[in-house]
């Protein structure tokens, strides 16, 4: 198997890195004292950054449940992050027992705890995590575990959910989700979701730029893209009801707060490969 084109990490605990933020923001674990000084930095910007994972997570949850409940049994869970409370696997088997899960993440900390989780839970045998990026999607495809876990005569569901925004345009994003969807059996789903500041309301649209600059510092910088562009990402996929939208407000299983600050920081949907 040929090595990935992007340069593996090893674990830096000088800067924050988008996993070890994103696990404190849903669940106040600082992996490192670094990660609490940047987010305790951007709750002074942005308060509602823990409301906002919790929507981004609670999503992923929803959209699960909602492969499992078309036929989807194996999942391919990009930027799957630090190992939290509802994981992929064990939302899928509350419905399919026998569901099938690679989790894929560059973060060698996200890697590490999730093959501990894995171990600790007895599920190697259908679960398995490899450290790979979004930006070498034949090196994932290709995967030894990919291939033992994954059938591609079959459908799939590919969560790829708040990945994107630390794909820079620079590493050509629609490029490299037409090679992953290219290779989509038919019949498989797509969750993605997006940070964007696109339509927060005038008085927080200036957090773009300073929240991008502060992610300057971190392993992970980040782009912010708008509605269209993020639209532009499910291009060759048909769109499930509600279609784009914000992550609070696909298939909600609690009525939704529309004067929730953090609601509309953050784009999601669900796409069909026919």
């Amino acid at each position: 198997m040929n090595a990935p084109d992007f340069e593996p990490r090893d674990i830096d605990a000088s800067r924050p890195s988008a996993a070890r933020l994103y696990h404190y923001y849903l669940s106040g674990e600082a992996v490192f004292g670094v990660d609490k000084i940047f987010a305790e930095h951007l709750f002074q910007l942005f308060p509602y950054a823990d409301a906002w994972a919790h929507h981004n997570r609670k999503f992923l949850r929803r959209a699960v449940r909602f492969m499992v409940a078309h036929g989807i049994r194996q999942f391919l869970d990009i930027g799957s992050g630090l190992p939290t409370v509802g994981n992929t696997h064990e939302i899928a088997r509350l419905g399919a027992p026998d569901a099938r899960v690679v989790y894929v993440d560059n973060d060698l900390e996200a890697v590490n705890r999730s093959d501990e989780l894995l171990r600790h839970q007895g599920v190697t045998d259908t679960v398995a995590v490899i450290e790979a990026d979004l930006r070498d999607p034949d090196f994932i495809l290709d995967h030894p575990d990919t291939g033992r876990l994954i059938d591609f005569g079959a459908p799939l569901g590919l969560l790829i959910v708040s990945v994107w925004p630390f794909i820079p345009d620079s590493d050509h994003p629609a490029d490299l989700m037409a090679r992953l969807r290219g290779r989509l059996p038919a019949g498989s789903f797509v969750a993605m979701s997006h940070a964007s500041m696109s339509e927060v309301g005038d008085d927080l649209t200036r957090l773009a730029a300073e929240i991008s600059e502060m992610y300057t510092d971190t392993s992970d910088p980040l782009t912010m893209r708008d509605r269209d562009d993020i639209a532009a990402l499910f291009d060759g996929l048909t769109l499930v009801e509600p279609g784009l939208v914000y992550a609070a407000d696909w298939r909600p299983d609690e009525p939704v707060d529309p004067s929730d600050p953090a609601r509309p920081g953050n784009f999601a949907a669900v796409g069909y490969k026919p």
